[in-house]
């Protein structure tokens, strides 16, 4: 007879139950002596109904008393990845707020978590719009190492309005090997961030040229070079411009060369007040006399600290992994955004320029836990090959196939634009004996540049990563399919 994981969990709760019969029987028997009995006729009740009806009660809430977050969390949400994944079951309540981490698997560079935010002291601030920025540290080879970018993306997958309890999967990529244990850092919960738009204080024909400086992160090999100006305007702290609201402020703003630059300065996102209702402008658009927006031609962000200063990416270079994250926590402030348009000088009242941003309501607090989450070696298949495999100019050194997707790590002949251009629309396939299975179309390839001595971009490498939306059978892979190139696994 098969038995499924609902009817286990009841049973394994019916065996922990010690049940008085005899205490039980006796009690049932004093109430019906003690009741009224009403001139109707009534059909005889077995005391031994009434017994087995009263454990049957009572192990009905003792199984549910039983069921852990995890248990819960698998049998009333049904998570896609929820059978590949090792129960936590942590959780901290900071300013009213309870997060729990509910479960959790590292497999290789990759890496899933399941989590849920509560909001437990009844002002029931946590809606669907929740959001969290969370930081995950881990140790490699004695260095404290931090970073934040989710790269398999984050969402709420429920949330639950009687218990004010959204629920989240997020997914993780990076370009190393993620350890079994790591810390997810939690130091911000927003609740609500909706779009804001305002009218821009200055008139386009008051505008004159500014100074301008190069942009310290400026690449000449970059994969989107419209992402990345060779020069920005001199920020400054925004007193010489009208004031917007909250707390962002304009910068500078000029034509120069026939292009207009807005310039854009806001606190971090770890720098910025919390509150309610709180006001953050952060970008420009650009719309002509016929209403259609105007597209910018080359647009940059950067962060500098309290005196508008940088590092440039060659001296980050020079910096050990400890220096740079002391520098990106402790010295940073603020992030500017520039924006630059292209537009007819001769006709500047037929522009209108607004400012885009956001009223987010947040907290700050400290929802910081360890988690451990166990090998998972025996769940991940590798590339066989030794050496290279060749995909047009991108040299793949080594794939990874775990039951989230599939990862592949090389380096590239030449420039940046050519290993997007090997790269670019390469579907990922799965070989197994049954078939091939595709796990993602075109998937997402970042690249990363060495520079040498001088600054000049000298090698370049390429992480990829295919996700797939339900949990990969590793055992069943004998080989992954980059577009038309067979990598053989074991």
């Amino acid at each position: 007879m098969k038995i499924d994981r609902d009817e286990q969990l009841i049973r394994s709760a019916f065996s922990q139950i010690e049940v008085n019969t005899e205490n039980i029987e006796r009690k049932v028997k004093e109430n019906m002596n003690n009741r009224i009995i009403k001139p109707i006729q009534r059909k005889r009740i077995s005391v031994f109904a009434a017994v087995v009806a009263i454990m049957l009660l009572t192990g009905s809430i003792a199984a549910a008393a039983t069921l852990g977050v995890f248990d819960r969390f698998i049998t009333e949400r049904d998570p896609v990845f929820g059978s590949v994944v090792t129960p936590i079951e942590k959780y901290v309540v900071d300013q009213g707020i309870r997060v729990d981490i509910i479960a959790a698997q590292s497999f290789g560079n990759s890496a899933i978590i399941y989590m849920s935010v509560q909001d437990v002291s009844g002002q029931n601030r946590v809606t669907e719009n929740v959001q969290i920025l969370p930081h995950l540290m881990v140790d490699r080879d004695d260095t404290r190492f931090g970073w934040s970018s989710l790269m398999g993306g984050m969402e709420v997958m429920y949330f639950d309005k009687s218990t004010d309890t959204a629920y989240f999967q997020i997914k993780i990529q990076d370009f190393a090997l993620i350890p079994n244990v790591m810390e997810l850092v939690i130091n911000e919960i927003t609740f609500e961030n909706r779009s804001k738009e305002i009218d821009f204080p200055i008139a386009l024909s008051d505008m004159t040229a500014a100074s301008m400086i190069p942009n310290p992160n400026h690449v000449e090999d970059l994969q989107f070079p419209t992402w990345c100006a060779e020069y920005i305007l001199t920020p400054s702290n925004g007193g010489n411009f009208p004031a917007i609201p909250g707390d962002s402020w304009i910068s500078n703003v000029a034509i120069m060369n026939g292009q207009l630059h807005v310039q854009i300065t806001s606190p971090r996102r770890m720098e910025r007040v919390h509150g309610e209702n709180l006001v953050t402008m952060g970008g420009a658009m650009l719309t002509n006399e016929s209403g259609d927006w105007v597209a910018p031609v080359n647009q940059t962000w950067l962060e500098v600290d309290e005196n508008f200063q940088t590092l440039s990416n060659e001296q980050q270079q020079n910096m050990t992994q400890d220096e740079l994250i002391e520098w990106f926590e402790n010295s940073l402030r603020y992030s500017i955004h520039e924006v630059i348009f292209p537009i007819d000088v001769t006709a500047l009242d037929s522009y209108s320029l607004t400012l885009s941003g956001g009223v987010h309501s947040s907290t700050a607090g400290n929802w910081s836990m360890t988690i451990y989450t166990g090998d998972s070696s025996d769940n991940i298949r590798v590339m066989a090959e030794t050496g290279t495999v060749r995909i047009g100019d991108a040299m793949i050194e080594s794939v990874t196939v775990s039951p989230l997707g599939v990862s592949f790590k090389g380096s590239v002949e030449g420039g940046i634009n050519e290993g997007v251009a090997s790269l670019n629309g390469r579907s990922v396939w799965l070989e197994t004996n049954a078939g091939n299975i595709l796990v993602q179309e075109n998937p997402g390839v970042g690249f990363s540049t060495e520079f040498d001595e001088n600054g000049i971009p000298a090698n370049a490498t390429v992480d990829g990563f295919a996700r797939s939306d339900s949990p990969i059978d590793v055992s069943a892979v004998t080989a992954v399919i980059i577009g038309d190139v067979h990598i053989v696994v074991e």
